[in-house]
């Protein structure tokens, strides 16, 4: 139960501070944030990784 709370304590410290809390992520695999995760890399570094963006291998 303890971790139950530091995890709604986390959330609500992030939105707080201007974050957004993003249901459809809750309880999805640790691929799929990876997969989310490149996604927001290649899209905020397209100009820097020249329109190459970075591959799906999270290993």
């Amino acid at each position: 139960m303890a971790e139950d709370k530091f995890e709604q304590a986390v959330i609500d410290k992030l939105k707080s501070e201007g974050w957004e809390y993003l249901t459809d992520y809750s309880g999805v695999t640790v691929d799929r944030l990876y997969d989310h995760w490149r996604d927001i890399l290649n899209a905020n570094n397209r100009k820097r990784l020249e329109n190459t963006p970075l591959g799906g291998n999270h290993e």
